[in-house]
Parts: structure tokens; C-alpha cells; sequence
């Protein structure tokens, strides 16, 4: 299996078209009032939210895995940020009043002991009355829906090869696909295909329509699904509730925007 840092690395030069996805700039200007300074946004990828703060006089560092990531905020927004694995982050303890734990590093995560790990960490470098958030990226209930039905995502764990996949093909391909995976014929297959597009949200459209033409290119297409994690986590709010309390993790609040969910811890 690929280091989780590969993926990334192979999706940084694409990322502008898609960044603003699950955690952004408005979901964050929704709990502004608990962003208290310093600031770090774990899983900064390039930038994005780090700008956003410090756009609204916030002191804001960022951190991760992905070296090109670093390189790509630093083309585009100017930011130095700091490489780093969220298990042993390189800050002395209570360095930040505020932690937020971007979409891409929590979430995606299935191993809950490492997710454990993480937190402890999290502690570690938070001040004693700091606040940690942890987003957690959020599908339309059709989207939600249309991966259930095809057995893309089961027992809070999604295919992320195989959707990936799906971005290669044309829409009779994707229908003809959807026939197969879901054991029906190809007019129940266009239904659920057609239904799910029409429901889904327009950031997923966009987002559809840009990774399609990122994978458009075949080599591009290789190069991202072999870095790319068979698996990765998808939790609901309850899935969300259920982890903490098996962290033994109080929640403080749990705030449900269109695309993400945010938990103050």
C-alpha cells in the first residue's frame, strides 16, 4: 500500500480545481467566534483555511504530511508551512490556543487507534483552555444514497479506488457500470444514476465535472488511483457520535454544515 502521503502528493497540482469541497471558507466563518490565537489547521493542504484566518486577523500556522501540498501553498498563497505527520507534531506543549483538523486526516481514517494517537497529540500541543475541532467531510443524501446502492460504501468504510475509478468514464459507460455493480438492468441502473445527479449538491457537480477532466488523462488517471488509498472512512453524525464515545472523547458541540461536519472537542 502507498504512503498516505502519495496520494496527496499526486493530487496537489490539481487541487485548486477542487480544494474548496468539504471544509471551507464559509463553514469556518461559522465558528470564527471559537478560533481563538495561535491557530493551527492540521492537514492544511494548500493553504486554504490557514488564508481564511489570517485574512480575519487571526494568527494561523499550518502543518502536512504532503511535501508537494507545502510547495503548492506556498506557489499559490504565499504560506510557509510546516511538513509534519499528525501523530508527532514538532510544537512544545500548549503552543495553540485553537486546533482544527482540516477534511483529509481524521476522517479519512479508519484505524481508530491511530485516530486516538492523533487527538492525544492534539492535546499535547493545545493550551489547557484551548479548542480542538475535527471536520469530517459530508456527502448529499443522494450521493449517500447512490454509494450505499452500488455497495461503494458499507459499514462506514467507502471504495475510494473505485469511485475513482468511475471518473474515467462516459455517462453510458458510468450507467452500463452501475448495472453490473448494482445487479440490475441498465434503465433501474440510469434511474438511480440520473436521480442521484439531479439531487446531488452543486459543489458535487462541480466537483464531478472537475475530477472528471483531471482523469480525463490517463496517465493522470494511473498515477492518482495507484497512490490512492483502496479504502478510506465515510461516518454519518451518528457514526461521528458513536467514534468519540468509543474514544471515550467528550463532544462538546457537533455542527452540521452542507458539506462537513464540524466537532468541538
Amino acid at each position: 500500500m502507498a504512503p498516505p502521503s502519495d496520494f496527496w502528493d499526486a493530487l496537489a497540482p490539481h487541487l485548486s480545481r477542487i480544494e474548496n469541497s468539504y471544509l471551507d471558507a464559509p463553514s469556518i466563518r461559522r465558528i470564527i467566534h471559537d478560533i481563538h490565537q495561535p491557530a493551527l489547521v492540521v492537514g492544511a493542504g494548500q493553504g486554504l483555511i490557514v488564508a481564511e484566518l489570517q485574512k480575519k486577523g487571526i494568527q494561523c500556522d499550518g502543518v502536512d504530511l504532503s511535501s508537494e501540498m507545502i510547495r503548492y501553498a506556498k506557489i499559490r498563497r504565499g504560506l510557509d508551512l510546516v511538513q509534519a505527520d499528525a501523530r508527532a507534531m514538532p510544537f512544545e506543549k500548549g503552543t495553540y490556543q485553537t486546533i482544527i483538523f482540516a477534511t483529509g486526516v481524521i476522517d479519512f481514517m479508519i484505524d481508530e487507534e491511530q485516530i486516538r494517537v492523533i487527538l492525544n497529540e492534539a492535546r499535547r500541543i493545545a493550551a489547557d483552555s484551548g479548542n480542538i475541532f475535527v471536520a469530517f467531510y459530508r456527502f448529499s443524501a443522494a450521493t449517500e444514497d447512490f454509494t450505499i446502492r452500488l455497495g461503494l460504501l458499507r459499514n462506514n468504510v467507502l471504495c475510494l479506488r473505485e469511485i475513482l475509478e468511475i471518473y474515467r468514464l462516459s455517462p453510458v459507460q458510468t450507467i452500463e457500470w452501475a448495472a453490473r455493480r448494482g445487479k440490475v438492468g441498465c434503465f433501474r441502473a440510469a434511474i438511480w444514476s440520473l436521480r442521484s445527479f439531479a439531487l446531488s449538491s452543486w459543489q458535487e457537480k462541480r466537483n464531478a465535472f472537475h475530477m472528471q477532466r483531471i482523469f480525463a488523462n490517463a496517465n493522470r488517471g494511473d498515477t492518482l488511483i495507484q497512490a490512492a488509498p483502496e479504502k478510506q472512512s465515510y461516518r454519518n453524525e451518528a457514526e461521528i457520535r458513536k467514534l468519540f464515545a468509543r474514544l471515550a472523547v467528550p463532544i462538546k458541540q457537533l455542527a452540521a454544515f452542507r458539506h462537513c461536519y464540524i466537532v468541538q472537542i
